[in-house]
Formats: C-alpha cells, sequence, structure tokens
C-alpha cells in the first residue's frame, strides 16, 4: 500500500498500515497558500514556484506506487492508495494501476451545506455548498495541463477534458475525516461513503519524561485546554496569542499552547 499524506496527516494515517508494506511519499509544505488564506497565490511569481512543486510532486507519484524499495531494493507494488485530496494526481494513479483509492484528511473537503469550505471566505451560509465546488473548480484549471500531461506521458491514459466541472471532487471516494465528531459532527448531507473517524495518534511518546516544575502545574489544577497549530504558519502569531490568553481568562480555564515554532 502506498501511503501518500500532508507532512502533518502522514503520521496519524500510519496507524492503519500496521503489518502492511507501505511506501510513504510526503511533499514540501505550501506556506504560501496557507499565509494567503486561501489557493490563490500572492504574487505572480508564486504561481510558477507553485506549477514546479507540484509537477515535480506528481512526477513523483507512479514511482512511488511501483518501483522497488530505495533502501532494501525490495519489489513493491501498490495494491491501494491512501491519500488526501490536495495530492492532485493520486485519483490517476489509482486509474492506471486498477487499484482502490481510499481519502484521509483532516479537513472537511466534501461539499456540505452546514459549513463552507476550508479555504473560502463565504459569510453567508446560502454559499457553503457552492464554496467547494468553486475550489474544486479553481485547483483543477490550475493543474489540469500538468494533469493531462501526466495522464498521457507516464500512466498512459487519455485526457481529461478541461471543462469536467468535477474532476478534482472526491464524493465518489471512501472518506476518512480524522477529527472527533463532538468537534465537527458529520454532516447531515454526506453519505455513507464518509466517516468522521476521529483522532489517530502514535505512541512515539510514551518514554517521555515532561519536566518537573511541568508536572506539578499539571498537577496543581484542573486539566487544560490545549491549543496547537500543526502546521499552519500564523499572519500574526501575537495576536492569536492575546486572543487564547483573553478566552482563557474569561473561562477561568488553564491551557498549554504548542507553538510548533508558529508563535
Amino acid at each position: 500500500m502506498i501511503e501518500r499524506q500532508a507532512p502533518e496527516a502522514a503520521d496519524k494515517v500510519g496507524v492503519f498500515c500496521s503489518g502492511v508494506c507501505c511506501n510513504t511519499l510526503n511533499y514540501c509544505r505550501f506556506a504560501d497558500i496557507v499565509r494567503n488564506k486561501g489557493i490563490i497565490p500572492s504574487g505572480p511569481t508564486e504561481i510558477s514556484i507553485q506549477r514546479k512543486q507540484l509537477k515535480g510532486i506528481i512526477d513523483s507519484l507512479l514511482p512511488a506506487c511501483i518501483a522497488p524499495d530505495l533502501e532494501t531494493g525490495v519489489p513493491f507494488r501498490a495494491q491501494a492508495i491512501i491519500a488526501n485530496p490536495t495530492a492532485c494526481g493520486h485519483a490517476r494513479v489509482a486509474e492506471a494501476l486498477g487499484v482502490p483509492l481510499h481519502i484521509f484528511f483532516t479537513m472537511p473537503w466534501m461539499p456540505t451545506y452546514e459549513f463552507p469550505h476550508p479555504s473560502a471566505r463565504v459569510p453567508q451560509s446560502a454559499g457553503y455548498g457552492l464554496s467547494y465546488i468553486i475550489v474544486d473548480l479553481l485547483i483543477w484549471w490550475g493543474v489540469r495541463g500538468i494533469i493531462n500531461d501526466f495522464r498521457k506521458r507516464k500512466l498512459k491514459l487519455a485526457p481529461v477534458a478541461y471543462f469536467n466541472l468535477y474532476h478534482g471532487s472526491i464524493s465518489h471516494l471512501p472518506t476518512g475525516y480524522m477529527w472527533s465528531p463532538h468537534v465537527v459532527p458529520k454532516p447531515s448531507d454526506w453519505g455513507p461513503l464518509v466517516a468522521v473517524v476521529g483522532y489517530c495518534f502514535l505512541s512515539l511518546g510514551s518514554k517521555y519524561q515532561p519536566q518537573e516544575d511541568f508536572v506539578q502545574w499539571i498537577r496543581k489544577g484542573p486539566k487544560p485546554l490545549y491549543f496547537g497549530f500543526g502546521s499552519m504558519p500564523l499572519d500574526d502569531p501575537k495576536r492569536t496569542t492575546d486572543v487564547i490568553m483573553e478566552a482563557l481568562k474569561d473561562t477561568g480555564q488553564r491551557g498549554i499552547i504548542d507553538a510548533a515554532g508558529e508563535i
């Protein structure tokens, strides 16, 4: 099985690969996309940079699924693909190899009328469902040339029509969203192919020994709230910190902020 995940999610999906031969292909962080609060680059130079990055990522997908292991030389061929919806080439490789594709992700990426797409700013609920279609189209129209070149040159597949409106959609694929249903319940308009599976944890911290003053702080009061930001860069770390501190003060709670280099 080939696992195709963003850096912030790859370790979580690894839980499902226990006892299975897996290849993991990670890609670099598109910090500019996150900082711009959407998929629209902030300047013309970013477009060419992103396209070069995407082409390199997409061209690496097929070898990751069929090439021998780089360290051991053991032959490998994917029998299934696990990917996130932003991987761009995952569905094409699965189509070419004739293997099942399962989506896992940490953000909602499937159309719903209950909240907007995370990459879109939609103030009115009437536009929530439409926001997913628009983002799908923008992504598809931005990468369609690279994808069709990849299909013809590497996968020996026919190109896809440029105006195929739902070619970027994952609505027809089995999908697991890795957050607690107590935080964001599964929307009523997501069908049986979609599951909110909860958070995934590894036992990497089983030997961790916290500092004694931290242990004492934990023991001296109620359980603290945890604030983490994963790989997301923050536009204004100080303001974010101030908001967290103010919320904790107003609610009488204690908190732990995982800076992750961003605060």
